[in-house]
């Protein structure tokens, strides 16, 4: 895989990015796209994680991510290869776009251009992630031994901004604790792009240690299933008419 692109990265391993990555609850979606009313294009999609979360509010949606293999497991909703700064909709077609745990791979000039384009007037753009909580000792851990991530640094260092066009972001922050099995925790490394784009060496290195990490620590080992503390940050603005 050397040469991949990290945004690129994840269709090599969607299995493990369905079992690691944790799903958006209804509240999230519903957040994000409160006053929406219209077909919603969820870019990015990538397994269909938020896709699957929008359709369950009863909207209309349409996929987009740049890599097939995700898409493949996308079911019942139309999909479409293609880029945030290249979407593959008509002008004015969608009444909002949502991106789940994505918005970091972008350009974010070029994207909010090509958003508002396909965004009727006043259309509504939802930004959403993912995050450990590295406040609980366990999370700490894991987090030193998977490398770092750019979702967490954007996060960190608070630099979700403002798109051209757009209307300032209104943010909301959702506490969550998932229960976890050790299969899952090893999904999650290994569907991350850090993971993917690794030479063989680092990959085992890495493995080796969380395997490590999950079997010894007071919080995990010999756990069937224990909790994952961690947040989803939300933003969301509209476009400006």
């Amino acid at each position: 895989m050397a040469g991949q692109k990290p945004a690129t990265s994840f269709g090599a391993a969607v299995g493990a990015y369905e079992l690691g990555r944790p799903g958006y609850e209804p509240e999230h979606a519903a957040w994000l796209l409160d006053g929406v009313h219209g077909r919603v294009l969820d870019l990015a999609a990538g397994s269909g994680k938020l896709t699957r979360a929008v359709a369950g509010l009863g909207f209309d949606v349409v996929a987009v991510d740049p890599d097939e293999k995700m898409l493949s497991r996308v079911r019942e909703i139309p999909t479409f290869v293609g880029m945030a700064e290249a979407i593959p909709l008509p002008d004015d077609s969608v009444a909002a776009v949502t991106v789940g745990q994505a918005w970091h791979w972008f350009n974010p000039s070029a994207a909010g251009i090509e958003i508002a384009r396909v965004l009727r007037p006043g259309g509504r753009l939802g930004l959403v992630w993912n995050i450990r909580d590295a406040r609980h000792p366990f999370v700490a851990a894991l987090a030193e031994v998977m490398g770092p991530s750019p979702a967490e640094a954007m996060m960190d260092a608070d630099e979700v901004v403002g798109v051209t066009g757009f209307t300032a972001f209104e943010k909301r922050r959702f506490e969550s604790v998932r229960l976890i099995t050790p299969e899952a925790v090893e999904a999650l490394v290994t569907s991350r792009s850090h993971w993917l784009i690794a030479s063989p060496a680092v990959r085992a290195q890495v493995l080796a240690g969380v395997r490590e990490l999950v079997a010894t620590h007071p919080h995990s080992a010999g756990r069937r299933m224990f909790e994952f503390p961690m947040y989803t940050a939300c933003y969301r603005a509209d476009a400006l008419v």
